[in-house]
């Protein structure tokens, strides 16, 4: 008669054959079933937190009481006219302290001078986008726009430092932005 302590149980591969199973066996056995089921529940419980974790807001451009916009493809440089409207951009590094962008700009020529009628030109333009700011706990914008014609500046007849109405002949007449950069609103 076969001793109550063991029993002969049939395994399946890889344990081929006949193998005794020992009280001490089971004990171990059932020991670690309870731990693999303690620990699966923490390491989701882990895993969990750590994707919990929020993401920062987007970073958006806006001018001119516009919709703020994550990477906008058209920018009105100069508020309230049409004198310099940036187009077709492409951004690099946006979210970044400062984005990048690469595009053309129409230009209005009269813009900045005495001219009856409108003279627009295309010209290309680079945008340089810095200064990110919290305008609500869930906004975050650029507050600083710079742009620069690499083929230099389409106003011929206006100087770098042309920063006074007095200089283009009233008090009525628009000014380009200073130093070529312009406060962005949020």
């Amino acid at each position: 008669m076969p001793d109550p302590r063991y029993a002969i149980v049939t395994a399946p591969l890889p344990y081929s054959g006949l193998r005794f199973v020992t009280p001490e066996w089971m004990t171990r056995r059932k020991a670690t079933a309870v731990v693999a089921a303690l620990l699966v529940p923490l390491l989701l419980t882990a895993c969990s937190h750590a994707a919990a974790k929020p993401l920062p807001h987007p970073v958006t451009l806006g001018y001119c009481g516009s919709n703020p916009q994550v990477m906008p493809d058209v920018v009105l440089v100069v508020c309230a006219t049409d004198d310099i409207t940036a187009e077709n951009l492409v951004w690099s590094d946006w979210g970044a302290q400062s984005a990048h962008a690469k595009g053309s700009a129409t230009v209005d020529l009269c813009a900045y001078g005495d001219c009856a009628a409108g003279d627009y030109i295309s010209v290309p333009i680079d945008m340089t986008a810095t200064r990110i700011v919290h305008c609500t706990k869930t906004r975050r914008a650029y507050s600083t726009l710079r742009y620069v014609f690499p083929g230099g500046s389409p106003f011929k007849s206006v100087p770098l430092v042309a920063d006074s109405p007095s200089f283009f002949g009233g008090q009525n007449q628009p000014v380009p932005p200073r130093d070529q950069t312009v406060s962005l609103t949020c």
